[in-house]
């Protein structure tokens, strides 16, 4: 198992709603703490509905990656081109060792466990046609030994491994029509396991899937030379949600809650001046906000993308703004060491300093987006 994560509870407070750039002020805020108050790390008691969870992804773990009828997915065939060497053709053959999975979480005495479904392990081409019994049956063993030992499963429907049909036949996520297909996946996923899922993560970390599975290539599927494509894409990632569909047909019986696991750095100004601080704001809306703002806030992209874009972000109907905006349970954050690779180069930075400070993090969306409540899924340290 790997990929170690603490899953926080931040209860939300009554509020009349965030004015704009309300996170602008957190910089300011911190800088005014007397040393060492400014960096410390705070001790206190966590709170008795405290969450802590360890987490996966399928792709890493699972191996078996042609067994009992899985179809291929976009990571079977990225690690296989070029140089690479690594693969998770096994993994850690989670597959076949559920047992010990169980054994290692239950050891851990964590109270929830994330992992994600293996689209192409369900429907091995992508759709309901293709459906795979035996795929599913692991995930409904899977389900039920985490229920016996009293461990509440974070399940993740899209964790970047995308059948690689859909890839090859409509281009992925560049392509509309994949919302749709999308969402009939969740239907199915929802159907089958809701029952005892009370936590959903939709997509996790579009802003890597977009930004470096469409743009810089540097991860699957590998596409690259198109430097609009990643607007594109995650576009159509945003649209995806399935909020409308688990909360008209599965909430009222389910009971459950979902999100989607948003990725996210930290930067601090160069100089105290406040257009420093208004780059750095930028840089947190180029990566978070992008997805964030239009989840939690307006239905609508960050003022600053669409004034440095312009006509190369693509932009939301009325009727799409209405549809996407307040489709999330709660804030889903990932941060962390590991996760610093999601800038590459310095254009995102805005001349400003990259620096990992969870603290300040939490600080900006707390006041940006209204106080949601806030679980930090991944803290790749």
């Amino acid at each position: 198992m790997s990929g170690l994560f603490a899953l926080m509870t931040f209860l939300a407070l009554g509020s009349a709603g965030a004015k704009p750039h309300a996170g602008l002020k957190t910089w300011g805020r911190f800088s005014k703490l007397p040393y060492p108050g400014d960096t410390a790390f705070l001790y206190a008691t966590f709170p008795r509905d405290f969450i802590w969870a360890v987490g996966t992804a399928a792709y890493q773990v699972e191996g078996a990656f042609e067994k009992d009828g899985k179809g291929l997915s976009i990571w079977d065939t990225f690690t296989r081109g070029g140089n690479r060497k690594t693969t998770g053709d096994v993994g850690s053959d989670s597959y076949h060792n559920i047992n010990a999975d169980i054994r290692a979480i239950r050891q851990l005495g964590v109270s929830h466990y994330r992992f994600s479904l293996s689209w192409s392990r369900i429907f091995p081409n992508g759709t309901r046609g293709s459906y795979n019994e035996i795929g599913t049956n692991y995930y409904r063993w899977l389900i039920k030994r985490l229920k016996e030992i009293r461990v509440q499963p974070v399940v993740t429907l899209y964790h970047w491994d995308l059948p690689q049909h859909l890839q090859q036949s409509l281009g992925g996520w560049s392509n509309p029509e994949l919302v749709e297909i999308f969402k009939d996946y969740a239907d199915f996923c929802f159907n089958e396991f809701g029952d005892d899922v009370k936590y959903w993560i939709t997509i996790d970390n579009p802003f890597v899937v977009a930004q470096h599975g469409y743009g810089t290539g540097v991860v699957a599927p590998g596409i690259k030379n198109d430097p609009d494509l990643p607007f594109r894409v995650g576009h159509n990632l945003i649209k995806v949600s399935a909020w409308h569909l688990y909360n008209r047909h599965y909430r009222p019986r389910q009971q459950g809650k979902l999100s989607m696991a948003l990725g996210s750095h930290w930067i601090k100004p160069r100089r105290t001046r406040l257009e420093s601080l208004r780059e750095c704001q930028c840089s947190l809306d180029h990566v978070l906000g992008w997805f964030a703002r239009p989840l939690f806030t307006d239905g609508e992209y960050p003022p600053c993308m669409r004034e440095r874009l312009g006509s190369r972000l693509p932009s939301f109907t009325q009727e799409e703004r209405e549809q996407v905006r307040g489709t999330a349970d709660f804030f889903a954050l990932s941060h962390g060491a590991t996760l610093s690779f999601q800038l590459i180069n310095d254009s995102l930075k805005f001349g400003q300093l990259e620096d990992l400070d969870l603290r300040m993090l939490l600080y900006w969306i707390n006041a940006e987006y209204d106080k949601p409540p806030i679980f930090v899924v991944q803290s790749g340290w």
